[in-house]
């Protein structure tokens, strides 16, 4: 009975639940039955900012009945979905190709802005009226400018491609293209040999490397006798390719090559500093380093190639060496370079080495050979133990070691010159032996610095082979180059060299080492240095007064003029202010510099401190501060910044010569002391 009672009322709960439920389920179903009403004020009521009044049974509100509106409330508008993750890369590498797209249109404007000035500036300087060649002629009258008339003739059935700009805005035909290859490998290339005529075709170039093109054209064009005025214009388009080639990060073989001759061949700069040719070759040698133009070419390349990339080692190991003995800096490369170890017989490798290969190798072991003096004169200066006498005695040797290398060579010219007598291979072969003889000066010319002046006699060695290494420098030049007529074509760093020679011999007139000359000596130091400064100044030599050559003639006529030395019409010699005396003249006796003249400054003491500290170890000339010491720096870099500072290394044309040498003065002023030599920079990865 109990459990009876317990599960009815069991039921009957759950039956009291579950009509709760549907009750409250029935009421649900009867509010979304329901008339709804609507939320929020209708568009008319909500535009005025007031609520809505219904009127009971009625669907609109009293505003909306009043102006017979609808009356709905406002809809609220659909959201948007959310980009993905993929749209939104998209979008944004559109607005990056956008906005790449306005940055190359305004860099394209800033550079026809910039060709424009070159090309205006060019047209105002060329006041010469050009006649269009009947070639030009024949390409006008089809109808064709200069970039279609190249890609026409230069074609081949090869893809279509674009002209480098020089060729539009220099306005360069097929023919003036091929003249100014002509001219590049005729009279460029015998000098620098880096280039095949056979591998480096102006058709190849064109399509494999602008850069290379367009320096080659550039370079040839300051002996384009038909348009002298293109080299300027064109130089401008050779120096913006080397600036959008540093930006865009292009490394081949071409563009090491590229760069390597903007350094030879540099744009003449009003002021030596304003000269970059030592950013250009270090830019080649590292892209050269990281092409492994310095390891064996791969076995799988053509021969041309593997030769092409062999040589452009070669002259990089070359350029570097001789910019380190012109400016006393640490070279780049190691001296245990493994191609240049190796370089000897290199020239005989393959039938299609260049003529021109020979007197490379030859120079490569010279360079070797002062590399060597280099880590001499590097041990001296940070452990100075070596007395003068051993480091003249060491300068003797290096010279005759030079000397001896120097016949060896002598022989393997003779005998290729038999195989190929071509002229330009003599003149290559004299080349060599007058830079040998440069060499030899350099090295003697630490022996001379260290010693004492009073030890120094008219029968010193060291004296006499110093001068009998000057005087071979200018005679080589003067009787086996000169006659030839390629020496208006040679590279600066010729001029340089004989110049270099020819001051150290006008600097031996000084009162402190005259003594040192016998009458005949100085008579034929005045005779040869004479017929140096008339040969550099001609026109035969000299393109005209911003050439090099005309630079150092004047140099020397000047210092020549300090020391009061002329060399008459009729061959009598005549010192002016002769002394005998050992010491330095200070008196008024001593004619003075003319006021456009050069001079050479002397090194001055600074009694003040107790030590001098090496600037840099292994530097040709370096100077001992101590007494009794030559206080005069004859090293070939204090050489090249007293011809360089303080002028223009070439003048515009439109200045005269008085107003060149006006800038000279700076020089004369006593508040101005001789340039120091700085420590090197080096440059990470690159000095040894």
């Amino acid at each position: 009975m109990p459990s009876q009672v317990a599960a009815s009322r069991t039921f009957s709960f759950m039956n009291d639940d579950t009509d709760s439920v549907e009750a409250s389920d029935e009421h649900v179903q009867r509010n979304r039955v329901g008339p709804k009403k609507p939320s929020g004020a209708c568009v008319d009521c909500k535009s005025v900012k007031v609520r809505c009044e219904f009127v009971p049974g009625e669907k609109k509100c009293r505003r909306c009945q009043t102006k017979n509106l609808p009356c709905h409330p406002r809809e609220r508008k659909k959201r948007k979905p959310a980009d993905t993750h993929e749209q939104l890369q998209e979008r944004s590498h559109e607005q990056d190709l956008y906005i790449q797209s306005l940055l190359g249109q305004y860099d394209q404007r800033c550079n026809e802005q910039k060709v424009n000035q070159w090309v205006s500036k060019a047209s105002f300087n060329d006041n010469s009226e050009c006649n269009p060649s009947s070639q030009h002629l024949n390409w006008m009258h089809k109808g064709k400018a200069p970039e279609s008339a190249v890609i026409s003739y230069f074609s081949s059935g090869m893809l279509p491609f674009i002209p480098p700009p020089i060729v539009k805005h220099c306005g360069l035909y097929p023919e003036d293209i091929l003249e100014l290859f002509d001219i590049y490998f005729n009279q460029v290339n015998p000098y620098f040999s880096l280039l095949d005529q056979n591998y480096h075709k102006p058709e190849k170039l064109l399509w494999d490397s602008p850069f290379l093109f367009t320096v080659i054209c550039a370079v040839a064009s300051r002996y384009y006798t038909a348009r002298p005025n293109l080299y300027s214009l064109a130089m401008e388009f050779a120096r913006d390719c080397a600036g959008k080639g540093l930006v865009e990060g292009d490394r081949s073989v071409e563009v090491c090559q590229a760069y390597l001759i903007l350094a030879v061949y540099p744009v003449p700069k009003k002021r030596w500093a304003e000269d970059r040719s030592w950013l250009l070759m270090g830019v080649a040698i590292r892209m050269a380093i990281e092409l492994g133009l310095n390891q064996p070419p791969p076995a799988h390349l053509d021969i041309r190639e593997a030769l092409n990339r062999t040589r452009t080692w070669l002259n990089c190991y070359c350029v570097d060496g001789s910019h380190a003995i012109q400016f006393g800096k640490l070279p780049m490369l190691h001296l245990d370079d493994y191609i240049a170890r190796n370089s000897r017989n290199w020239y005989k490798t393959s039938p299609l080495n260049s003529p021109y290969d020979v007197h490379l190798c030859g120079y490569v072991q010279m360079i070797i050979h002062m590399a060597q003096w280099r880590e001499y004169m590097k041990e001296d200066v940070t452990s100075p133990g070596h007395q003068p006498d051993e480091v003249i005695a060491a300068a003797i040797r290096t010279q005759a070691i030079l000397a001896h290398e120097m016949d060896l060579w002598a022989t393997a010219y003779a005998e290729e010159y038999m195989i190929m007598p071509m002229p330009i291979c003599s003149y290559r072969g004299n080349t060599t032996q007058m830079i040998t003889a440069y060499l030899k000066l350099v090295v003697l010319l630490v022996g001379f610095q260290k010693a004492r002046i009073e030890d120094l006699r008219p029968d010193s060695e060291i004296l006499i082979k110093s001068i009998e290494a000057a005087r071979a420098v200018i005679r080589i030049t003067l009787e086996l180059m000169y006659p030839t007529g390629f020496l208006r074509y040679a590279m600066d760093a010729t001029f340089l060299y004989v110049s270099f020679a020819g001051a150290f011999l006008i600097n031996l007139f000084r009162p402190r080492f005259i003594h040192l000359l016998d009458d005949t000596t100085q008579n034929d130091i005045i005779v040869t240095v004479s017929r140096l400064i008339s040969v550099l100044g001609s026109d035969d030599v000299a393109l005209d007064g911003r050439h090099t050559p005309a630079l150092y003639s004047r140099f020397l006529s000047s210092l020549m003029n300090k020391h009061g030395l002329v060399n008459n019409h009729n061959s009598h010699l005549r010192h002016q202010s002769r002394s005998s005396s050992s010491s330095f003249d200070s008196s008024q006796n001593r004619q003075v510099s003319p006021p456009d003249g050069f001079y050479w400054p002397d090194v001055h003491h600074d009694n003040s401190s107790g030590s001098h500290t090496p600037d840099l170890p292994g530097s040709f000339g370096y100077q001992e501060r101590s007494h009794g010491v030559i206080d005069m720096d004859f090293s070939l870099s204090h050489f090249i910044k007293t011809v360089t500072s303080h002028q223009p290394i070439s003048p515009p044309p439109s200045e005269d010569v008085q107003g060149f040498n006006e800038s000279w003065q700076l020089w004369k002023s006593p508040d101005i002391q001789p340039m120091a030599w700085s420590q090197p920079v080096s440059v990470s990865g690159w000095s040894p």
